[in-house]
């Protein structure tokens, strides 16, 4: 996947820069108002901060050993700041702030050991925050706001050990948030908002471990929604609205263990289509499909175990509503017109 081949640039950019017990400090700054603050407590810690153009600020906080950390703000970058703290030990956080950023606030803060943070904000960006937070061991977080994407906010937070969680907002996109909370461990979660996309909005909230979260949002899309909530362990959502898509909204919630929920909008799916999922129990399985149409609602509640519900809407103007109370219940629904 494209965080991975971040990650191992990161690692191969800072290899071999700590050696020795001492601390490493580098500060290169041109321009005018600039302001750096490193503070390092422990050994073989690593900072490099590198400022471009008008009043960048960057403030670096170690404390432990075998940490390290880049800060990049070039180019048409102005009224940028970059924090990272680190305690711990063999830490890695990478932040980059350029292209004709303005106004950019990038946070990494990291408590534990073997985590690794990327944060990146390039090309015409403007008023983004991007925030990683990771509490316990060997987690992992990247963060890009990209291309001509304005006013984005995103946010990763991470409480227990190898989590992976990765946000993409990108190409021409504007107004975007997304947010990734996990609490547990080995959960996975996703987002990826690219294209031409305005005023869309993902979260995924997971709590437990060995669940799974993705979301993806793409093509000329304006107004989306889309909401992961996983309580419980080893849960799978997918959310999807791309192509040509308006104003729909996605709403998958799971509470309890082995479910699997699945929801589609795509190709022209226009204005207020909305679906959602409520999974109460173990090992339900859900699936909605909206295409090829507008004004649509699917509403699907399982409360039990072992339910599989089928939803598919093509056309215009359909509603349907699924609720399954007990076990071992089938359900399948098609409209189209």
């Amino acid at each position: 996947m494209k965080k991975n081949l971040f990650f191992a640039a990161a690692f191969m950019l800072f290899a071999g820069a700590a050696v020795a017990q001492g601390n490493t400090n580098t500060v290169n700054q041109s321009g005018t108002n600039h302001n750096a603050e490193v503070a390092q407590t422990g050994a073989r810690n690593y900072s490099a901060v590198d400022q471009t153009n008008d009043n960048n600020n960057a403030i670096v906080d170690q404390l432990g050993t075998d940490n390290k950390s880049e800060i990049v703000q070039i180019q048409g970058a102005y009224n940028n700041e970059a924090t990272v703290d680190q305690e711990g030990a063999s830490n890695i956080a990478y932040q980059q702030q350029g292209g004709n950023a303005t106004s950019n606030v990038a946070d990494v803060m990291q408590v534990g050991d073997n985590n690794n943070a990327l944060q990146s904000q390039v090309i015409n960006s403007g008023n983004n925050e991007a925030f990683i937070g990771q509490f316990g061991d060997n987690n992992r977080a990247s963060q890009y706001q990209e291309a001509s994407s304005d006013y984005n906010l995103a946010e990763i937070v991470q409480d227990g050990t190898r989590n992976l969680a990765n946000q993409d907002q990108s190409d021409v996109s504007g107004s975007n948030q997304a947010y990734i909370d996990q609490t547990g461990d080995r959960n996975d979660a996703a987002q990826e908002q690219t294209n031409v996309s305005l005023g869309n909005m993902a979260t995924v909230t997971q709590e437990g471990y060995w669940n799974y979260g993705f979301q993806y949002q793409r093509g000329i899309s304006a107004l989306n929604e889309a909401t992961i909530t996983q309580t419980g362990d080893i849960n799978d959502a997918y959310q999807y609205q791309e192509l040509i898509s308006l104003a729909n909204v996605a709403t998958i919630t799971q509470t309890g263990d082995y479910n699997y929920a699945r929801q589609e909008q795509s190709s022209l799916s226009g204005l207020f289509n909305e679906a959602t999922i409520t999974q109460t129990g173990d090992s339900n399985r859900g699936f909605q499909t909206q295409r090829n149409g507008g004004d649509l609602t699917a509403t699907l509640t399982q409360d039990g175990n072992s339910n599989l519900s089928y939803q598919t809407q093509t056309g215009t103007s359909h509603v349907s509503t699924v609720t399954q109370t007990g076990s071992f219940n089938t359900s399948t629904v098609t409209q189209g017109n």
